[in-house]
């Protein structure tokens, strides 16, 4: 029996503010660190991003609290909920997430390698090329009507 419309619309809606929300996020502690009152939760949104990610600053843009490709990673899966286009099929989406990893893989591997230097705007860009269509399948997973064969 296929999800009712109603329950796929909320489930839409819920992720999708979710994942903006969480693309937000690590542009929170320097902002919320400025606000007396928040100023602790600043630094507990610090010290997780100190966690998650490595912050070497030769791989910072400036801005959020997270490295270039992080930033990338989560600004992907926010504009990618909030923007929610092309509206594809999975399969094509799958496609474009396979690209994104390609391309991942091939400036992780080029930088590991010393093939060349770090730079951001393409830790920036092979993050959103990774998170951006990873955020329209989850989308589309929660709104495709999806027909199961009778018992």
């Amino acid at each position: 029996m296929a999800t009712p419309l109603p329950v796929r619309r909320s489930l839409e809606v819920a992720a999708r503010a979710l994942l903006v929300g969480f693309g937000l996020v690590p542009f929170l502690p320097p902002l919320l660190a400025r606000v007396g009152p928040l100023a602790g939760a600043a630094r507990a949104l610090d010290a997780w991003f100190a966690f998650q990610c490595e912050r070497d600053p030769a791989r910072m843009l400036g801005v959020g609290a997270v490295c270039a490709r992080c930033l990338g990673i989560y600004a992907g899966l926010g504009l990618g909920a909030l923007v929610a286009r092309p509206r594809w099929r999975s399969p094509w989406l799958e496609l474009w997430l396979g690209a994104g990893v390609l391309a991942m893989l091939a400036d992780v591997g080029s930088e590991a390698l010393g093939w060349r230097p770090a730079w951001a705007p393409l830790r920036v860009l092979t993050g959103l090329l990774l998170s951006y269509p990873a955020a329209l399948l989850l989308i589309v997973a929660l709104t495709e009507r999806r027909s199961r064969p009778a018992p």
